[in-house]
């Protein structure tokens, strides 16, 4: 089953996440091996892909607030500036 896709993007926090990667001078690598203290375990590429809107952030992957966390955020904060990604 090929993914849906909103508004030609995989998803819609794409941009918080590098936003806050960036804010917090995490590499893509960094940022993995702090997920995966977590429990979250992705590579670089999927963080470059997730930050370019080209792959999907699985609800577990939300939900289990791994990149919440990671920035010491609040989901509120994370999906903050995406209503117009719905739009």
């Amino acid at each position: 089953m090929r993914a849906k896709r909103l508004n030609s993007k995989s998803n819609i926090i794409g941009k918080n996440v590098k936003k806050y990667r960036t804010a917090n001078k995490y590499t893509q690598e960094e940022l993995c091996q702090k997920l995966d203290l977590f429990g979250l375990n992705l590579y670089h590429s999927d963080i470059y892909l997730i930050e370019y809107n080209k792959r999907i952030v699985r609800d577990y992957e939300a939900l289990a607030l791994a990149f919440a966390k990671v920035f010491n955020i609040s989901l509120d904060e994370l999906y903050s500036g995406t209503e117009k990604e719905l739009e």
